[in-house]
């Protein structure tokens, strides 16, 4: 069992280190292992047997609220394969810089506008249409081996992260309106 804590997130669930897998998988095995390792199943076992269970469920679940997340799983690959990520460096791309401005812009527009709700669903659909656009070349970019690709994945990820803020800004606008 303590074999476990030395693996990383993907060999725990028996994956690959790519970007790309199969959730529903993952969300079979995250049952499969949490059914064999669960504390309820170690309440007459000795006191290490319950504290390492205890520790393996935390474990698993960490892992697995990181792999189901297409952000978060960025993130861990991009750790694994050295990057370092520091989220209070801003990116220097002046195009992706000059875009955040617009979306900003645009949400506001929409939150204040005539029609707000419509707009607001609007830009909502554009964004989730871009999120799955990032995450496919995120998926791409994890495929290279060159330091190019790595940092094209870090490009990407950074990208990712700022879209999936505004994409939580505007579900808390529209959540409002509700």
């Amino acid at each position: 069992m303590e074999s476990l804590f030395s693996k990383n997130y993907f060999q725990l669930f028996n994956f690959p280190a790519v970007y790309d897998i199969d959730r529903s998988v993952l969300t079979q095995r995250y049952r499969d292992m949490q059914g064999l390792i669960h504390p309820d199943r170690f309440v007459n076992a000795t006191e290490k047997e319950r504290r390492i269970s205890m520790q393996l469920t935390a474990l698993i679940n960490e892992a697995y609220n990181v792999l189901k997340s297409p952000l978060a799983r960025a993130r861990y690959l991009l750790q694994l394969r050295g990057v370092d990520i520091d989220d209070s460096v801003t990116s220097k791309d002046i195009a992706f810089l000059t875009e955040q401005i617009e979306l900003r812009e645009r949400l506001e527009d929409a939150r204040h506008g005539d029609n707000a709700e419509r707009a607001l669903m609007q830009l909502a659909s554009e964004l989730q249409k871009r999120l799955m656009g990032l995450q496919l070349s995120l998926e791409e970019a994890f495929m290279g081996d060159s330091d190019e690709a790595l940092v094209k994945a870090h490009r990407l990820y950074d990208e990712m992260q700022f879209i999936s803020r505004l994409n939580d800004e505007l579900d808390e606008i529209e959540d409002a309106f509700n």
